[in-house]
């Protein structure tokens, strides 16, 4: 956008305090209503960085489990070359065990991974509910105040 339409664009240049003081709603207390949301965003941000904060410590452990995973499996194509060729019940019964741990590895990591997960969304979602309740209490002191006032 050109400097010359900025200038001729008339809600670049409004004042927001001032609309707002302007704004008179009977019975509306409109810089106890901007308190009101500058709490719920203050809430809102504080349950995204706990998101956040849980979505990197899921990753950060993926990548762990992956390198654990990564390493096992070079151990085991070493330890599975060392098996003998002229005993193949041997090798399958030491395939199966290995892919038996696996397994129950894997199992294991989902349960942690969705643990965390979990975890992170059981904050973030106690911190809304708190603020929407703590909202809710303010709203309702505000209308009593209103009242009284009448």
């Amino acid at each position: 956008m050109t400097a010359a339409k900025k200038a001729t664009n008339p809600f670049f240049d409004l004042d927001f305090t001032k609309f707002t003081t302007d704004f008179k709603m009977p019975g509306v207390d409109v810089n106890e209503m901007m308190a009101f949301q500058r709490k719920n965003v203050e809430a809102l941000t504080k349950a995204n960085k706990i998101a956040f904060d849980g979505f990197q410590a899921v990753a950060q452990r993926q990548s762990e489990i992956f390198k654990t995973l990564l390493d096992k499996a070079q151990t085991q194509s070493k330890d599975f070359a060392a098996t003998p060729a002229d005993n193949p019940m041997a090798a399958a019964a030491k395939q199966t065990e290995a892919a038996k741990a696996a397994y129950e590895e894997a199992l294991a990591n989902a349960k942690e991974l969705s643990g965390l997960v979990t975890k992170s969304q059981e904050e973030a979602l106690a911190l809304l509910q708190g603020r929407f309740t703590e909202s809710l209490d303010e709203l309702k002191v505000a209308i009593e105040k209103n009242a009284a006032a009448k």
